[in-house]
């Protein structure tokens, strides 16, 4: 799976939201011992039992005191509860260690690196699968000892209370909130917002676009009243209406699918771009322009 697939692999492809993810959600004694400064994301391409690569994942390590930790986030995304996620998560752990051995990243005979395996949900209903392995194996008292216990993070996003990290600018936290917006006056304000404070620092442009993508093609609005893309501003904006013009006029002035480039330009409307601007861009007459919208 490429980064395009998945929009959260994309978003959490960026340093800054692995670095608020881990300093919002996880433990604070730790996210603070963390040198963010060292994040890295790392190969995920390991290979299992079935030969088949899994590339649907995303992995980081980050400096926590004298030692390195690799932190797992699992992107295989979750909308439902999969009762197979502690036995998943067992299995992936070892794999990345036996990855890290044979790609002579750590060495056999020394301690292994932790993991912290991480798993972002957004279904409807809670997630009401164990978070431990342990708790879904039968083991008799005399032999419990064998038991074994490999726990993981569920981030269950639409269940977060987020507001007072949102406040604090935190990017993990207000991904979550946009995805917990019931109105779109609420979804659009909260973009709004992030979208200020994300271009007050020139570094977050590539993060702002990815947001600007996840909040097209993945936050449903009502088709008929599109609701504009907060994330799209200046330089954004004007690649989105190049693009959009291209593909109206593609379409041919006449000949073309009449549905379309009504979208087209109901979409550059929404944007608030003016009649004249439009007609400017695309070479149509404004009264046509006003017929079709």
């Amino acid at each position: 799976m490429s980064d395009s697939d998945h929009p959260y692999k994309r978003l959490f492809s960026h340093k800054e939201m692995m670095a608020d993810l881990i300093s919002g959600f996880l433990n604070p004694e730790f996210a603070y011992a963390c040198d963010f400064e060292t994040l890295k994301r790392c190969n995920g391409s390991y290979v299992t039992d079935d030969l088949r690569e899994r590339e649907d994942d995303l992995i980081w390590s980050v400096r926590y005191g004298d030692r390195t930790l690799v932190i797992y986030l699992l992107i295989e995304f979750q909308s439902t509860p999969d009762p197979t996620m502690p036995i998943r998560i067992m299995s992936y752990m070892a794999l990345l260690w036996q990855d890290l051995i044979r790609t002579g990243q750590i060495s056999s005979s020394k301690s292994l690196p932790g993991i912290i395996p991480v798993v972002l949900y957004n279904g409807e209903s809670p997630w009401n699968i164990p978070d431990d392995i342990g708790a879904s194996i039968l083991m008799p008292d005399p032999v419990l000892r064998f038991k074994p216990s490999v726990q993981y993070l569920v981030v269950d996003e639409l269940r977060l209370s987020v507001h007072h990290l949102v406040e604090v600018r935190n990017l993990a936290a207000s991904l979550f909130g946009l995805e917990q917006s019931s109105k779109s006056e609420d979804l659009f304000e909260l973009g709004k917002r992030l979208n200020a404070w994300m271009r007050k620092n020139p570094n977050l442009d590539p993060l702002r676009r990815d947001f600007s993508l996840f909040f097209e093609n993945t936050l449903k609005t009502d088709e008929d009243k599109p609701l504009p893309n907060p994330f799209c501003g200046d330089t954004m904006l004007k690649e989105k209406v190049k693009r959009w013009t291209a593909e109206l006029k593609a379409e041919g002035k006449v000949e073309g699918k009449v549905e379309e480039r009504r979208t087209l330009l109901r979409r550059m409307k929404a944007f608030g771009m003016s009649i004249s601007e439009i007609a400017e861009i695309t070479g149509l007459p404004e009264e046509e322009i006003r017929h079709l919208i």
